[in-house]
């Protein structure tokens, strides 16, 4: 019989990060240095790869050492085991009760990826690992639950999915399912009844995905890839049949790189370039994530990338979330490193809401409970419908004459006010768009002239259809932000005219009223602090225009100085102009009147 969602509550839970350092390799050992140092298992420092600092840095104290803090940090000494037990167990268990729970791992190319989520017969990964745990669990369960296991495994090759489950797959589409979310239509679910079946499957998988040899890692994954497991549980009691239903997704990144340190030619840099994009793609939206947190409304932009489409329910949904940050010691890493920690350090801000999967059977028996609950809910309204009713004969008659005056007033002022808050968080996500979108046309601009450089000078289509490519997600984004843009501008135009309707109501209730002059100075109080949260918002949102509008002068001067064009010269000009130089203190403007 088909399946009811059954009621559960959500409880916010914020994704976990940790970091994970590989040891040096012995060619590292001979060339370059350890700058990774691992402070009481939560502190990463990130020191400074260049040893030759000439005196102007060493006096003023100019450094590239960075300090990060996350919730576990492991060296290099750490085993794969050690990260599991530490940052992961915990969260495995939970999916036998019916919870969702993602894991993946990010990292520049061989750093460690692949190794820590796989891992090797003497050192079993995080996969391997999770997989014994799942059934050890149901083994070890005692109730009369009976358990199916599932699982799939598909790969995103250059933006299109493919199942690694099937000898000669083809291309899978994604698929928005109303219950279920994102889905893969076509994707090949097998049934399985051990972790050793599991790993058969796994290391079938792998044989089939995309690895390449770069001159920075021997063995490069050139694809994302995904493995599910799905565990049914149904339970049975007196009522009902129940069915829980937890997932487990463990994901394997391509790792990020760049084309002058892997020397990759021909498919393997379209590879690469297509690897950069959807990680770009998903740092984007960990970036809006973290400020979803910090500012409230901001668009994410999870349709970038198909990516970032699978991970949505593990990066913002339903969810426990571990994110694996692997990183290498190596001083020549530094950059690769550097952003890395960057990359985990914003995933700290991501909020997840998780609950648990609940579904029944025996739809007959669902409908009787539902009956039986709506009238709780209506002996529920009923009772405190009365115990107010009980309420109100004891108030005294002045009291009483007092509220029924003011209580009109306060509903319509508190609804007021919940339409201001609303319109203020509409404005604050369409500027918040506004400046997305600036961002892509600029990109676009400079994607437009270097294919118009390429095309005169003659290059390799190759690259061409790269930046064409590139442009046309830009054109993707810009239109998808544009019709959202139109959408919060009606949204806030139909606000206004609701704030305007119920001012005229408020206005109406007055002068039908006794007390008109009280009422009527109430409500101007109450407006006028409606005003002030208004007018707090716009400055708040013009002072962050003059501040970037004084970054970008800055930067303008600051690249007029570095052309090499006299500074005595550059600051008299603008002297005569009337033009004021901010953060230029070589020459005090009150003493160019002697170079007149």
């Amino acid at each position: 019989m088909p399946s009811i969602k059954a009621p559960a509550t959500k409880q916010a839970a914020t994704l976990t990060v940790a970091v994970k350092c590989r040891p040096l390799t012995k060619k590292e050992q001979q060339k370059g240095r350890d700058i990774v140092q691992v402070k009481d298992d939560k502190e990463v420092t990130l020191l400074d790869p260049d040893l030759s600092k000439d005196y102007l840095d060493r006096v003023q104290n100019r450094t590239k050492e960075r300090k990060y803090s996350f919730d576990y940090a492991f060296g290099p000494d750490c085993t794969n085991l050690d990260v599991y037990k530490t940052s992961i167990s915990s969260k495995i268990s939970g999916v036998v009760q019916g919870l969702n729970a993602a894991i993946f791992a990010y990292g520049s190319t061989g750093s460690g990826k692949t190794y820590t989520m796989v891992g090797t017969e003497g050192d079993s990964g995080l996969m391997v690992l999770s997989l014994h745990t799942i059934f050890d669990l149901i083994k070890s369960d005692t109730s009369s639950d009976d358990f199916e296991v599932t699982c799939s495994y598909l790969e995103v090759y250059n933006e299109v999915i493919y199942d690694l489950l099937e000898k000669s797959s083809g291309h899978l589409e994604l698929r928005e399912d109303p219950q279920e979310g994102i889905v893969v239509a076509g994707l090949r679910c097998i049934k399985v009844h051990s972790a050793d079946k599991i790993l058969e499957l796994l290391n079938l998988g792998n044989s089939r995905r995309k690895m390449e040899s770069t001159d920075a890692n021997a063995t490069s994954s050139r694809s994302h890839a995904v493995l599910e497991i799905t565990v049914r549980r149904k339970q049975r009691n007196q009522y009902r049949n129940h069915i829980v239903c937890g997932k487990l997704a463990l994901v394997d990144l391509a790792g990020s790189e760049r084309a002058s340190e892997t020397n990759c030619r021909g498919q393997k840099l379209r590879d690469g370039a297509n690897i950069n994009r959807s990680l770009l793609a998903l740092a984007n939206c960990i970036n809006a994530l973290g400020k979803q947190r910090k500012k409230g409304l901001a668009y994410v932009p999870y349709r970038n990338s198909k990516l970032t489409r699978i991970l949505k329910d593990g990066l913002s949904g339903n969810s426990q979330t571990i994110m694996i940050a692997t990183i290498s010691p190596a001083n020549n890493q530094y950059h690769h490193t550097v952003n890395t920690l960057k990359y985990a350090d914003r995933a700290k801000e991501i909020k997840t809401h998780i609950q648990t999967n609940i579904g029944t059977v025996d739809i007959h028996v669902a409908d009787y409970q539902k009956m039986i609950d709506s009238l709780q809910i209506e002996v529920f309204r009923l009772k405190k419908e009365l115990a107010e009713k009980e309420s109100k004969l004891s108030v005294k008659p002045n009291e009483k004459a007092i509220d029924d005056q003011l209580s009109w007033l306060d509903v319509l002022s508190r609804e007021t006010n919940e339409s201001v808050q609303e319109r203020i968080n509409l404005q604050k996500a369409l500027f918040e768009l506004e400046e997305i979108n600036l961002r892509n046309r600029i990109e676009l601009q400079h994607l437009d002239d270097k294919i118009t450089n390429e095309q005169a000078i003659g290059k390799d289509g190759t690259i061409l259809q790269a930046l064409r490519e590139r442009r046309q997600v830009i054109l993707d984004n810009i239109r998808d932000n544009d019709e959202a843009g139109a959408s919060y501008q009606k949204e806030i135009e139909a606000n206004e005219k609701h704030f305007c309707q119920l001012q005229d109501m408020i206005e109406k209730a007055i002068s039908n009223n006794s007390n008109k002059t009280y009422l009527h100075i109430l409500n101007q109080y109450r407006l006028l602090e409606m005003a002030n949260t208004e007018l707090q918002f716009e400055m708040a949102i013009r002072d962050q225009v003059i501040h970037n509008q004084r970054e970008m002068q800055r930067n303008l001067w600051n690249l007029i100085m570095g052309l090499g064009i006299d500074e005595r010269q550059i600051m008299k000009l603008a002297f005569e102009q009337g033009i004021t130089i901010e953060d230029w203190t070589v020459t005090p403007l009150w003493g160019l009147s002697s170079m007149k």
